[in-house]
């Protein structure tokens, strides 16, 4: 049945606006997303498109539904792990993922990850676990120079 419904639909949207319950969206997909693609988890698995891009003395949120690459972007920018460029059987080398993103901010915000130049704070997307990982008192932190890494 569904295959039918496929061929018969062109795109009009009225399914959508007279389908009760909101059970039915329509999302647009990019066709040619596949030179954009910074991580992925296997073949059939989730894949990121592009980064955020965090900029010095500024903080970077990510806001979005379950599911969008939240989690997954901030622990490439965290250095929990190295970004795959869409290659999950054979991840490419740092020298190879700075290349991808030469000339971008990226570039930077990478080479100064990897001299150990700079750190990330990432807030731990479960708050109930924050004293699981850190000690003291809040002003304590938000005085120091040095960033802890909470991920």
């Amino acid at each position: 049945m569904s295959e039918i419904s496929e061929i018969l639909c062109v795109g009009c949207g009225i399914c959508v606006k007279k389908c009760p319950f909101q059970a039915i969206k329509i999302v647009n997909l990019p066709k040619d997303m596949a030179r954009l693609t910074t991580h992925r988890y296997g073949k059939n698995a989730f894949k990121l498109h592009r980064l955020p891009t965090p900029r010095p003395g500024q903080i970077l949120g990510l806001v979005g539904i379950n599911g969008i690459g939240k989690s997954t972007a901030l622990q490439v920018l965290g250095n929990q792990f190295k970004p795959n460029l869409g290659n999950f059987a054979n991840p490419p080398e740092w020298k190879d993922i700075l290349k991808y993103f030469k000339g971008s901010e990226l570039q930077n915000y990478f080479t100064r990850m990897l001299e150990e130049d700079l750190k990330a704070a990432i807030k731990p997307q479960y708050v109930d676990r924050i004293a699981q990982k850190v000690k003291g008192k809040v002003g304590e932190y938000i005085l120091k120079k040095d960033v802890l890494n909470m991920s």
